[in-house]
C-alpha cells in the first residue's frame, strides 16, 4: 500500500448470491415499522373526517342560504319591473319559486339531499308578495337551514328586507 494513498474503508461487495441474499434482507421496512405508520395515518385521518364533515356541512347551509337570499332579491327585481311578484318557499323538498306576472321567472332547488328547511310556525311552505315598489307584503318569517350541526337562516322583515343569520 503507497503511503500517499487513502486506505478504503468500504469495499464493494462482490455480486455473489450470498452478497444479493444479504442486500435483499436488509432493504425495505420491517412489519412493525409499517403498522406504526399506518396507525398514525388512522389517527390523522380520525381526527381530520370530523373537520371536513362540519366544513362540508357549513358551505352547504351558507349555499342554501344564499340561493334563498338570491331568489328574493330576484322577487323584489321582477315585482318592480311586472308591477308584482310571489314567492313560494316549498320545505319538502326545498324549492323556491318566483312567480311575476303569472310567469315563473325564477325557480330553484334550494338544498341538496341532507340538508332541511324549516319556515316559520313549521309551515310547509311559505307565499310572499312584493308589490311594484319592491316592497313586501306578509308578516314577517324566519327561513332556517340545517345539515348536520350547521344551521343558518334568514330573517324576513314585513317589508322584505332580508338580514342573514
Amino acid at each position: 500500500m503507497d503511503a500517499n494513498a487513502s486506505p478504503r474503508l468500504h469495499q464493494p461487495m462482490p455480486d455473489t448470491r450470498a452478497a444479493r441474499e444479504y442486500r435483499f434482507g436488509r432493504e425495505g421496512y420491517s412489519l412493525v415499522e409499517l403498522i406504526a405508520v399506518l396507525a398514525l395515518l388512522a389517527v390523522g385521518v380520525a381526527t381530520a373526517v370530523p373537520s371536513v364533515r362540519r366544513f362540508a356541512d357549513e358551505a352547504a347551509v351558507a349555499a342554501a342560504r344564499e340561493r334563498v337570499a338570491r331568489g328574493l332579491l330576484r322577487a323584489r327585481t321582477s315585482a318592480v319591473q311586472s308591477g308584482g311578484s310571489v314567492v313560494t318557499i316549498v320545505a319538502d323538498p326545498p324549492t323556491l319559486r318566483v312567480v311575476a306576472a303569472g310567469v315563473v321567472v325564477h325557480q330553484a332547488l334550494l338544498a341538496d339531499g341532507p340538508t332541511e328547511v324549516e319556515l316559520t310556525g313549521g309551515r310547509d311552505s311559505l307565499d310572499l308578495r312584493f308589490d311594484a315598489l319592491g316592497i313586501g307584503r306578509f308578516t314577517s318569517a324566519t327561513i332556517s337551514l340545517r345539515r348536520g350541526r350547521a344551521d343558518a337562516g334568514l330573517v324576513l322583515s314585513s317589508y322584505g328586507r332580508v338580514r342573514r343569520r
